[in-house]
């Protein structure tokens, strides 16, 4: 009964070792989401100034200088709006890249897919 106790644990301290991820991947992690707030901040300041140059989109007065933060500068408010949505755009998009890229593998606690049965015409 012992040796089989030795066994199991030596196993499960395996699998732990191989389930750990590098420390590396968290600092790439906070990287990742540094380096996407700042593109994201200085998208927006240079959205705002093609849209004052060229007007896309129409922004309301209220939206620019709205009437509950008039300590704020002005479009304050819009640029935190669309660098937020620049940033969520972003990120998906570098999710979608990373799960083409490195595709999910079963692991040894995982099912196997399902066996589909082929239906035969009648």
């Amino acid at each position: 009964m012992g040796r089989n106790t030795w066994q199991f644990d030596m196993k499960e301290k395996e699998r732990q070792k191989r389930k750990r991820r590098n420390p590396v991947w968290r600092g790439v992690g906070c990287l990742t989401i540094v380096v996407l707030t700042i593109a994201a901040f200085y998208f927006s300041g240079w959205f705002l100034a093609q849209n004052q140059a060229n007007p896309m989109i129409y922004l309301p007065p209220e939206a620019i200088r709205p009437p509950f933060a008039a300590s704020l500068p002005p479009f304050l408010i819009v640029r935190l709006v669309i660098s937020f949505i620049f940033m969520v755009m972003a990120f998906g998009a570098l999710s979608l890249i990373y799960a083409i890229a490195f595709p999910m593998q079963l692991g040894e606690t995982d099912a196997p897919p399902m066996k589909r049965e082929r239906r035969r015409p009648r």
